[in-house]
C-alpha cells in the first residue's frame, strides 16, 4: 500500500470505530466527535499491534480520566471485546 492508500484505510477505520464507540451511548446526547481522542488512541494502538489488555487499559483510563465516567458506568471488558472483534474482521 502506498501512503495515500494507508491514509484512506486509516480514515475509514477511524470513522467505523467512531461509530462503534458512539453506539455505546456512554454519554447521552454527545456528538460523534466527543470521543475523537479515544478513537485515535485506540486505533493507533491497534495498528501498532497492541494486545487486548492494552486496549482495555486505554478504554478504562480514557473513559475515567478524560471523560469523567466511573468504572461502574461501563464494562471495559465488553467494550474491548467488541473492538477486538471488529478489528479482526
Amino acid at each position: 500500500m502506498n501512503e495515500s492508500e494507508l491514509l484512506n484505510d486509516f480514515n475509514g477505520k477511524l470513522a467505523v470505530l467512531s461509530k462503534l464507540i458512539k453506539s455505546w451511548d456512554l454519554i447521552q446526547q454527545s456528538s460523534t466527535s466527543k470521543f475523537d481522542k479515544l478513537v485515535e488512541k485506540i486505533l493507533n494502538n491497534l495498528y501498532e499491534g497492541q494486545s487486548s489488555v492494552k486496549i482495555r487499559r486505554i478504554i478504562e483510563n480514557e473513559l475515567s480520566i478524560t471523560y469523567g465516567l466511573y468504572k461502574t458506568e461501563f464494562d471495559a471488558d465488553k467494550l474491548t471485546n467488541e473492538i477486538m472483534a471488529w478489528w479482526s474482521e
